[in-house]
């Protein structure tokens, strides 16, 4: 299990958020997002739409390096 805020992951709050994987971390942090933050998830969503690899290339190695909690 590895806990990361928000803000770690391209949102722009301290909460923090916590996952057993990878991919679990991504669907907990698209559900804050799109909870939390409406505006962030639109600029998630155009990214997205630009380039759908980009946030997980950019995010992945944080999430890599976080420790274990």
């Amino acid at each position: 299990m590895k806990t990361m805020q928000c803000k770690d992951l391209g949102g722009t709050c301290d909460e923090k958020l916590s996952a057993g994987s990878w991919d679990e971390m991504v669907q907990t942090m698209t559900k804050h997002v799109m909870q939390e933050h409406p505006d962030v998830a639109k600029q998630m969503e155009a990214m997205h739409n630009d380039d759908p690899q980009k946030w997980g290339k950019e995010m992945k190695p944080k999430w890599e390096a976080a420790p274990e909690s």
